[in-house]
């Protein structure tokens, strides 16, 4: 089988901040604003939230700074084609989830920008109204009726909880184009989707390095973020993209 693919994007939009660090109080312990949170793994979650803030200062944030060199026409191309990747993962999903409407468009999309978008790289269908409709099997399952779980911090991937890493898995093995490309294909697009990661960095530099390095308490703001955006987005809402942080003084 191809290399399998990961959808960076949207491990960072749904964690709000993928990759974030503990800082601020020192305690190791959070300040009280993880009422209703299952987090029994809290000390270890943290750990490995130091070890993301570290990969997020040594080498996402630096490859963002120069990535943003690259013309912002070319940056929205390449952002386009690596989200057009995603397209056949989400059509699996919103038919597991009975959504055939959101099927559809998805569908229509995906065959739409990889014609006339020229592979992706541009997005017609949001000029005639077709938008991106970005799920994946942690929501599958929650329409499914099953819990999230405890909140867990993944390496690299960032926030998480048992439920979405398992769909994390579980997306690797369903999508439909690690069936179809070659291993050099896959390398490829994997490369596309790690610019767009980068890209998606940049773009949200300000939310970014607000939670991570300004937050009294980045953990549990980090953790507040994700858990409150998953949410909407499993009941169909927006994502929130620009929280408050509530452990700023």
């Amino acid at each position: 089988m191809p290399l399998a693919i990961v959808n960076f994007r949207a491990v960072l939009l749904f964690g709000a901040v993928a990759l974030s660090g503990c800082a601020g109080t020192g305690t190791g312990q959070t300040t009280g604003m993880n009422d209703g949170i299952n987090d029994p793994f809290e000390p270890t979650n943290r750990s490995i939230h130091a070890f993301n803030k570290a990969v997020d200062g040594l080498i996402l944030a630096p490859a963002a700074e120069i990535y943003s060199i690259v013309p912002p026409e070319l940056r929205e191309m390449l952002d386009n084609g690596a989200g057009n990747l995603g397209e056949p993962r989400n059509f699996v999903n919103h038919v597991l989830q009975g959504d055939p409407e959101s099927a559809g468009v998805v569908l229509a999309r995906f065959l739409l920008n990889s014609t006339v978008g020229i592979a992706g790289l541009g997005d017609p269908a949001a000029e005639i109204g077709l938008f991106s409709r970005t799920t994946d099997f942690g929501e599958t399952m929650a329409v499914w009726g099953l819990p999230s779980g405890p909140y867990i911090e993944l390496p690299f991937f960032g926030a998480s909880s048992v439920r979405d890493s398992i769909g994390i898995v579980v997306d690797l093995a369903i999508d439909p184009l690690n069936y179809v490309i070659t291993e050099e294909q896959a390398y490829y697009l994997l490369a596309l989707r790690g610019l767009s990661l980068v890209g998606d960095r940049l773009a949200y530099a300000d939310l970014v390095n607000t939670l991570l390095y300004e937050s009294t308490d980045s953990y549990a703001a980090q953790r507040l973020a994700y858990i409150q955006n998953k949410r909407r987005a499993v009941a169909g809402e927006t994502v929130v993209e620009d929280l408050d942080d509530p452990f700023a003084q």
